[in-house]
């Protein structure tokens, strides 16, 4: 099999792979972007060139199953995926919930188009595969390769769409960097414990994402229940602060909360935390003391994903709740 003991090159759009006018890198450009110490472990395939705002989670599902595919099956020593640094987090964050085997599952990205002056295809593409090759990426789950580092998924957040400083990881420090000249990959500690799930259903897709904001009005929330409310899959709620919201929202979630929809509570804010510190009508502590799950320091977008494999994995009550709280 031309992937056994090789470093599979996911190619998942991205960039990083992709010209300026939109066209894709042909194997051959990408194979001479890479140095010889390398090139020879590594072997590109492609899976879906499309814009980045087409991609849903079951196609996450669809990629997971491809890569494993490549690792159990064939024998890939490790798989790289590119795709495009806008979900570069959410989709190796939805990876690491169901990575369960040993070999490095590695995602990066560029901000910079392939071939422009601030490309940085050849260094990413180099950086990932030599991690995947140390030996220190094993049984780390989904990892992410950039800024010269490697960083857990959970651990990185965008912050920007047109510099370097893109992604930031916070608020842990990464898991590894590259030494320079020789662009050795070296590891410097483990990530935090993870708990992934086998998905035995298809992936939920309807769990919108409802954030509080100064002087918000129930107007969204009023027409989720009007407008068949029944087919949600559950509910993210970013709330202000601690995760509070407006009021007059309460009696509507009480509404969604009689059909045993989840809904999940999480802060609005980058480094927010839920906390049940004051308790008033639209507190976060009514709204746990309501059954609101609480969704601890996940991003609203984590804990769409994180929901999303729960009740893939068949999850309900309270261990959908504990898994969701990292007690699972």
């Amino acid at each position: 099999m031309e992937n056994r003991d090789k470093i599979v090159v996911l190619l998942a759009g991205g960039r990083i792979v992709q010209r300026i006018d939109g066209q894709e890198l042909k194997d051959e450009e990408l194979y001479a972007l890479l140095p010889d110490d390398v090139k020879s472990h590594t072997v590109f395939q492609k899976w879906s060139f499309q814009p980045v705002s087409n991609y849903t989670l079951r196609m996450c599902a669809e990629l997971m199953t491809m890569i494993t595919s490549y690792v159990h099956d064939e024998g890939a020593r490790g798989v790289v995926v590119t795709c495009g640094v806008s979900l570069l987090a959410e989709m190796s964050y939805f990876a690491d919930l169901v990575w369960d085997l040993n070999p490095p599952l590695i995602f990066t990205g560029s901000i910079f188009s392939a071939g422009t002056t601030n490309s940085e295809t050849s260094t990413r593409l180099t950086q990932s595969i030599r991690a995947a090759l140390s030996g220190s990426c094993t049984g780390k789950g989904a990892l992410i390769c950039i800024q010269d580092a490697i960083y857990a998924p959970a651990d990185v957040l965008r912050i920007s769409n047109f510099n370097r400083a893109g992604l930031l990881a916070f608020p842990e420090s990464p898991l590894g960097v590259f030494s320079q000249p020789s662009g050795q990959y070296i590891s410097l500690r483990y990530p935090r414990h993870r708990y992934t799930q086998k998905m035995l259903h298809p992936v939920a897709r309807n769990i919108p994402i409802l954030t509080a904001s100064l002087g918000d009005s129930e107007l969204i929330l009023r027409s989720l229940l009007e407008k068949r409310f029944e087919e949600l899959d559950g509910l993210i709620i970013s709330g202000l602060g601690d995760g509070d919201v407006p009021s007059s929202w309460i009696p509507l979630l009480r509404k969604i909360m009689k059909s045993d929809i989840p809904i999940v509570l999480t802060s609005r804010y980058p480094d927010g935390i839920v906390q049940a510190t004051e308790n008033y009508e639209g507190s976060a502590s009514q709204l746990l003391e309501m059954g609101l799950i609480n969704g601890g320091m996940l991003s609203p977008y984590q804990a769409r994903i994180k929901l999303a494999v729960g009740k893939s994995a068949g999850l309900e009550g309270k261990s959908l709740a504990d898994y969701m709280s990292g007690r699972q």
